[in-house]
């Protein structure tokens, strides 16, 4: 029976160890709401650059003769 118990004990310092680094990894992977912001603020770059070139290219065609 003090065999099996300090198995498990072994087995639960081993398994603290392993969950320690896993919880060490996660926080450097990106979350669903940080990528959704991020892809939110590129959209609207990219909609106010095309719209900037839209409106440089109008004014060009209307007033270069």
């Amino acid at each position: 029976m003090e065999a099996r118990i300090c198995a498990l004990e072994k087995f639960a310092i081993e398994t603290r160890d392993r969950l320690a680094r896993i919880e060490t990894r996660l926080d450097t992977f990106v979350t669903k709401d940080y990528l959704h912001k991020e892809l939110n603020a590129m959209t609207w770059k990219l909609l106010g650059a095309g719209s900037a070139m839209v409106a440089s290219v109008y004014w060009i065609a209307r007033n270069v003769h």
